[in-house]
């Protein structure tokens, strides 16, 4: 029982990189994912915002002193997995969150201009870690690169890795804590007290 014991606590999120299309893992399972931690976030369509074409993923309203703000969330996630075992299925490359192996986690098609808040998720085998910034901090971050295909404007990508990972260290907030922390962020760009 406690093999067992100890080897679900090691691979709790392990399911999730068996999710083998990239659009099942971001669209379904993290969309999913944060709608159940938060059920206020919804998906933006023009009867919410009259000028929504695609470009982010959630809005949360919040209403501070009267007043509804509509705070447009892009969301991207990214699993941790071993990279150089390029060659594995991505349940083989899983790593645990206290791995000292290489990893790399591409957040792509970072679109800044689209957004007021960043939500990114990270999964491995045994936790899951969230990263809520501003998309100016996004914009002006030493890691993120511009012009992540030829002919994109103001769209790139931003790559987290065991070396800068603890650069994050101040972006990062607990599961629990998500929707507060999306409209601290919000104030904290908006300079709202």
């Amino acid at each position: 029982m406690n093999i067992r014991n100890s080897y679900i606590d090691r691979n709790h999120y392990l399911y999730i990189f068996e999710i083998s299309a990239p659009r099942g893992f971001g669209d379904t399972w993290a969309f999913g994912h944060l709608k159940q931690l938060v059920p206020e976030f919804e998906r933006p369509t023009k009867k919410i915002d009259a000028k929504y074409s695609g470009e982010y993923d959630l809005i949360l309203r919040w209403t501070n002193k009267n007043k509804e703000h509509l705070i447009k969330i892009e969301v991207k996630a990214s699993r941790a997995v071993d990279f150089e075992k390029a060659e594995q299925p991505l349940y083989i490359k899983a790593l645990t969150g206290d791995s000292k192996r290489p990893f790399d986690m591409n957040f792509q098609q970072i679109k800044p201009k689209c957004c007021d808040v960043f939500l990114w998720i990270a999964v491995w085998r045994d936790e899951i870690k969230y990263w809520i910034l501003t998309s100016d901090e996004v914009w002006k971050n030493e890691y993120y690169s511009i012009g992540q295909h030829r002919g994109n404007t103001d769209e790139g990508q931003l790559h987290i890795n065991q070396n800068n990972i603890k650069d994050f260290k101040s972006y990062l907030t607990s599961s629990t804590n998500l929707k507060q922390a999306v409209i601290n962020t919000y104030c904290r760009k908006k300079k709202i007290k």
